[in-house]
Formats: structure tokens, sequence, C-alpha cells
């Protein structure tokens, strides 16, 4: 993932918490590929200029960077719609491959 647009999507124009933001992107595109499939013979080239997964992955990483605090006055934890969309719409184009 596109680290620059990562940071538009949070809307972090400086370079202070990118270690955070990476630390985020690896999170987050695990948690999407695991959540498409969990074979051990995954098709990484599937998710290769996806925009699904680019989008659930986008999304995963704000996300993650909103919600870093272990409480808040705000119940706001759960996973964003688009994320669910867009990896049950991975589900059902997934394939293995040869």
């Amino acid at each position: 993932m596109n680290l620059q647009m990562i940071k538009k999507h949070v809307r972090v124009d400086h370079s202070f918490e990118d270690d955070l933001l990476e630390q985020y992107i690896e999170w987050a595109e695990s948690e999407v590929k695991d959540s498409v499939t969990t074979s051990e013979t995954r098709n990484d080239a599937y998710f290769v200029d996806n925009p699904h997964y680019e989008r659930a992955v986008t999304m995963l990483v704000g996300h993650f960077f909103e919600n870093r605090l272990p409480f808040t006055d705000i119940q706001n934890n759960n996973v964003p719609y688009g994320v669910m969309s867009a990896i049950h719409k991975m589900r059902g184009a997934y394939y293995e491959g040869e």
C-alpha cells in the first residue's frame, strides 16, 4: 500500500507518525488477506492492484488510526461497513490459481 495515499485518507501531513501508519498498514493487509482466505497456498497475486483490497486496507488503517486508544467516550469500535463489503466481494471472486 502507498503510505502517501494512506496519509491523505487519515489527513496526516507530517512524518512523525509514519512508523505507526506503516505498522497499521501491515496489520490491515494481514487482517484483510486472512479474512478472504486462510489457505496455506494463498494466491497473493490476487490482491495486487485489486481495488477492493486497496479500499479495505485503506479504510481499516483509518479505523485503526482513529481508534488507537484503549478506551473512548465515543463508541465507534465497529469495523467500517466498506471494509466488510470489500472483503465479501473479494471472497466471492477469490481463486487459488495454479
